[in-house]
C-alpha cells in the first residue's frame, strides 16, 4: 500500500514538474507571466469568454481570474466586449498580440500532448483519464480525522 502511495504521488509530482518546465519554456519567448497562460489559452481556443466561464475552465477562483484579466488587459493582451449590462457578464477577448501568444501556446500544448502520449493507444489513454477522474473524485471525499 505504501509503495502505491509513493509511486502515485511521485509520478503526479514529476508530471507536474514537467508541465511547469514545459510551460516555462513556452512562455519564455513572450516574457509573459505563468498565471496568464490558462486565460490566454482558453480565450484563444474558445473565443470571447466571461470571467465566470474562465474561472471554471482554469479551475481558479474569481479573485485570481479577475486579477489576471486586469493584468492581461493592462498589458494589452485582452480587451472587454462592452455589450453586456452587468460587469460579471462582460466577455473578454484577445487582442492581436494576445491571439499571437494564444496561437503559439496552443501549438506548444498540442505538440506536448502528442509527444506525451506517443506510443500509447487511444484505449489506454481513455482508460488513464477515466482512472484519474475516478481517483480525483475518490480523493475529494477523503477526510482524515483524529479519533
Amino acid at each position: 500500500m505504501k509503495d502505491r502511495y509513493l509511486r502515485f504521488t511521485g509520478l503526479v509530482t514529476e508530471i507536474m514538474r514537467n508541465v511547469r518546465r514545459i510551460t516555462s519554456e513556452a512562455i519564455s519567448r513572450y516574457k509573459i507571466k505563468r498565471s496568464y497562460v490558462p486565460c490566454i489559452y482558453f480565450l484563444y481556443k474558445n473565443g470571447p469568454l466571461t470571467a465566470t466561464k474562465l474561472c471554471k475552465l482554469c479551475d481558479e477562483d474569481k479573485a485570481n481570474i479577475s486579477r489576471t484579466l486586469r493584468a492581461l488587459e493592462d498589458d494589452g493582451y485582452v480587451t472587454k466586449e462592452e455589450r453586456a449590462s452587468a460587469r460579471a457578464r462582460v466577455r473578454m477577448t484577445l487582442t492581436a498580440s494576445g491571439a499571437e501568444i494564444g496561437a503559439y501556446l496552443a501549438a506548444r500544448v498540442s505538440e506536448a500532448v502528442d509527444l506525451a502520449t506517443s506510443g500509447i493507444d487511444s484505449e489506454d489513454i481513455a482508460a488513464m483519464y477515466l482512472a484519474l477522474e475516478r481517483i480525483n473524485d475518490n480523493l475529494a471525499t477523503v477526510r482524515i480525522t483524529e479519533e
